[in-house]
């Protein structure tokens, strides 16, 4: 362990059922797995106290040699700001992950102080080609690196498949337009009577906002809400339903279309961000404009084309097996090799 650099992963990286939260967290678990030593920050929900515990982290320079700091837009980015220039006090280098599908937007509209801020960094890399693509015409070395999934959680089966049966996981927050989905069922339900939508995430905000909608167009029996579901137990969600849904406004990645793709379950889905990026319409996925009309036709089309529905599903699975974690681990383990060899050298 003693060759390997110690790291401390910067998320948020909160505590779930399914263990540590999003790449951050999965990130975290792997590396330990590779014989790492590893230090997380953090996972305390308070934004205030989540800084302080997190600069407190970076402040223990003796624990750690290497920042990995998952990078998102907006509030978050103040914290990365005080990261990254506390990380260069201290000689620490730090590799920016840049998340989040209105990283470009936010770019565009704070030019300057993201240019500062990324400039501290001694490798900048990102799930995204989109944002690989919109940030390295700002000047900047921007490495593709894809998220990964547990694919041994997702595995491909559709044996139990339910009748017209609509699946949509995301939160509830306007970034992830719950509501076309909604608006997509009652556009569906005359043709299909059995037609049926699970929606299963949190609220962050909009939850209410759809509860609405869902009764003023009388969809009380069409649309089932669940809340949110532990990530280990989404797997036989997926493999239970006929057809995914996605339709965010912004997408850097999209680890759930690819937990359900792995499942073998066909997505119709808006082509944002990325997604365009990693998939082929009438291949992997089926694309759709952004309005009911267009998206309840192409779900239509794959309730009554079964066969299709199959074909893309095991396209889609097939596609899936590029994100597993040996796959990504070609890219982390030398380049934190030879950044640790590199501070060495420095010192």
């Amino acid at each position: 362990m003693q060759n390997k650099p110690r790291l401390l992963i910067i998320g948020p990286i909160f505590n779930t059922a399914s263990g540590p939260s999003g790449q951050g967290g999965k990130l975290y678990l792997k590396f330990k797995e590779e014989g790492y030593q590893v230090y997380k920050k953090s996972s305390i929900r308070s934004i205030v106290w989540r800084m302080l515990d997190t600069m407190w982290g970076v402040c223990q320079w003796w624990k750690y040699d290497i920042i990995l700091l998952q990078s998102f837009s907006l509030k978050s980015f103040y914290l990365q700001d005080a990261v990254s220039l506390l990380a260069g006090w201290l000689k620490k280098p730090v590799v920016f992950t840049l998340r989040g599908g209105a990283f470009c937007e936010f770019y565009a509209d704070n030019g300057a102080w993201c240019q500062r801020v990324l400039r501290r960094a001694a490798l900048i890399n990102t799930p995204s080609r989109f944002i690989q693509s919109c940030i390295s015409t700002h000047g900047f070395t921007v490495q593709y690196v894809p998220n990964f999934i547990e694919l041994n959680l997702f595995p491909f089966q559709r044996k139990q498949v339910s009748g017209n049966s609509l699946l949509w996981v995301r939160a509830f927050n306007d970034i992830y337009h719950p509501e076309l989905a909604i608006e997509s069922v009652h556009a569906l339900k005359a043709e299909f009577p059995d037609i049926h939508l699970t929606m299963v995430g949190p609220d962050q905000g909009t939850q209410h906002r759809c509860e609405v909608l869902i009764k003023e167009l009388g969809l009380e029996n069409y649309i089932t809400l669940t809340g949110p579901i532990p990530n280990h137990q989404l797997a036989s969600i997926y493999q239970s339903h006929a057809v995914y849904l996605n339709t965010t406004r912004y997408e850097s990645f999209g680890v759930a279309l690819v937990e359900a793709a792995a499942c073998g379950i066909p997505c119709v889905s808006v082509p944002v961000g990325e997604i365009p990026y990693l998939w082929k319409d009438a291949e992997n996925i089926i694309f759709c404009e952004r309005d009911a009309e267009s998206m309840a036709k192409k779900i239509a089309e794959l309730l009554k084309n079964p066969h299709q529905a199959e074909e893309i599903g095991k396209k889609a699975s097939e596609k899936a097996q590029d994100f597993a974690w040996e796959n990504v681990r070609t890219y982390w383990v030398p380049t934190l090799q030879q950044l640790r060899m590199s501070q060495k050298r420095v010192a």
